[in-house]
């Protein structure tokens, strides 16, 4: 009877840790719920990393360590991003920091289309010959580091990504934002 107890308790405490874990990560929107409600998104961490990001693992199934981070490509190849982790040796503001990286993108030649900055984080977007880049650095002041997610899609492939990239620039954010929900979802 006991084992039986210790049964019940295990699988009602797992149920209820994949309930956290699922609602961690963003749902995204209806329209795309239609065709892509198959796609499970995973939240991914790592102690290199001061950032977390949900991600759906079956369309990015290829994890490889890097330098600074982390690249993973799509099934097919053609898609990818990157997880980064930078330590900042000054004290630049946010709009410095968004401007250097913008210097960067455009000296590859890129466009930049689209850019907001708020209190701990920046976003630029636009086209890099006929791939669309997006990029999100979020930036921890008490350590000095800045994490980044840089996307890289076909430009065809626009319409299927639109919301996993929403998706995933909505998850990824500072490990102190996390509340500790799902860090070991998917972690290396």
């Amino acid at each position: 009877m006991r084992i039986l107890a210790i049964i019940i308790f295990f699988v009602t405490t797992v149920s209820n840790v994949a309930e956290v874990l699922a609602a961690d990560c963003p749902s995204g929107s209806e329209e795309y719920a239609i065709y892509q409600r198959e796609l499970s998104f995973q939240r991914f961490s790592d102690q290199r990393l001061e950032a977390t990001i949900c991600y759906p693992v079956r369309v990015f199934p290829t994890v490889e360590p890097t330098l600074h981070g982390f690249h993973f490509t799509s099934d097919d190849g053609l898609s990818w991003f990157t997880l980064t982790h930078d330590v900042e040796n000054s004290d630049r503001s946010i709009l410095e920091m968004m401007d250097e990286a913008k210097r960067n993108l455009l000296a590859q030649p890129a466009s930049v289309t689209y850019s907001r900055t708020k209190d701990n984080w920046f976003v630029l977007s636009g086209h890099i010959g006929n791939r669309i880049y997006y990029r999100r650095s979020v930036i921890n002041r008490a350590d000095r580091a800045m994490d980044t997610l840089f996307i890289s899609i076909p430009t065809e492939q626009k319409t299927f990504y639109y919301d996993i990239i929403t998706r995933m620039s909505w998850s990824f954010r500072l490990h102190e934002d996390d509340d500790d929900q799902g860090n070991e979802a998917h972690s290396r």
